[in-house]
């Protein structure tokens, strides 16, 4: 490998000639070389003292307000006027979160952001993990983008690939498939949703680019979220944003606001954040959510509307369909938020 090269001589070979004078007076080589060792000193003392202070004009390393979920807390609140590194999370909202994991041995993060008057918390929000398919919420967001810029119909045709059809997991048999192997994006959208169909994402993001998909996401906030890489990676904080992004109707309009939105109420996956709110006393709460679940992983996100606002949620908890776990976060968040 390259990087097992070594600059060294091969074994029998001698270093070259000629460098010094066969003659060189001892008492010269001796001054040159402790003047080179005194300045290889001071260099690495130089090196060493800038690399410890921190250089003119550098701003100090960011606090946790400052992560993108703040930032985007800053942008939501109806109040205005605060720092530009955000405000300080919600101390009622961790409490409740923490109180929540308590209960559970397993790992999991969690992000909320209120859309409404820039609350926030988050336990381990920016802890990279595997969006499983949490990632087709970010192909759903860009097609809906390039739908509402004129560059794609919800009656286009996609072709289902053999690349795509192989990664169906007992879905696709409930999808309209044409006799010519393609599907519409309205239909596509539909599965890969309140399905979670593998196929018809696979096809949707294979349409419009996986790279594409990224640089969205880099411009809603959404920092280590990528589809593409098969590591899918995401964070709780990610997934929120991505949500906020979603609800709001950012880059989308309102048109395509509202699609998305009837297709996450749609999700048929309902074993998570929304069940824990099944029970809700105040009248007109409405959740939609996106799963995503694999050994080991159990993933929700959502956005809870209801008469005191509106509130996005994202939880990434260790175990084999982790429902438990996620309905209480959820409803202890849910609690918390609708306290005041």
């Amino acid at each position: 490998m390259r990087a097992a090269l070594r600059a060294v001589s091969p074994p029998g070979e001698t270093a070259p000639r000629g460098r010094f004078p066969v003659a060189f007076p001892w008492p010269m080589a001796f001054f040159a070389t402790v003047t080179l060792l005194l300045v290889a000193v001071v260099y690495l003392c130089a090196t060493l003292a800038r690399l410890a202070a921190p250089s003119v004009g550098a701003a100090p390393s960011a606090p946790v307000e400052g992560s993108p979920l703040a930032r985007a807390a800053v942008e939501a609140s109806i109040n205005g006027g605060e720092p530009a590194t955000g405000p300080p999370s919600d101390g009622g909202l961790d409490d409740a979160i923490l109180a929540a994991l308590a209960r559970h041995p397993e790992h999991a993060s969690v992000a909320v952001l209120n859309l409404n008057d820039g609350r926030w918390a988050g336990h381990d929000a920016d802890r990279v993990q595997y969006a499983a398919s949490t990632f087709k919420l970010a192909v759903l967001y860009e097609v809906e983008r390039r739908v509402g810029a004129g560059e794609l119909a919800y009656d286009d045709r996609i072709v289902l690939t053999a690349e795509a059809v192989a990664e169906d997991l007992g879905t696709l048999d409930r999808v309209p498939v044409a006799g010519d192997g393609t599907v519409s994006v309205e239909e596509a959208l539909e599965a890969m949703i309140t399905l979670s169909d593998n196929a018809t994402a696979v096809a949707l993001l294979r349409h419009i680019g996986p790279g594409a998909v990224d640089e969205t996401l880099r411009g809603i906030g959404a920092t280590a979220m990528s589809v593409n890489t098969e590591d899918l990676p995401a964070s709780a904080a990610d997934l929120a944003l991505l949500m906020r992004a979603i609800v709001t109707g950012e880059g989308v309009g309102a048109a395509g606001r509202e699609h998305m939105r009837e297709l996450l109420l749609g999700q048929t996956i309902r074993s998570g954040i929304p069940a824990a709110l099944a029970a809700d006393p105040d009248a007109g709460t409405s959740v939609g959510n996106k799963t995503g679940t694999w050994p080991g992983i159990t993933n929700d996100v959502a956005f809870v509307e209801g008469p005191r606002g509106t509130y996005v949620i994202a939880v990434m908890a260790e175990g084999d369909w982790n429902w438990e776990l996620v309905r209480d976060v959820s409803g202890a968040v849910h609690d918390a938020m609708t306290a005041r």
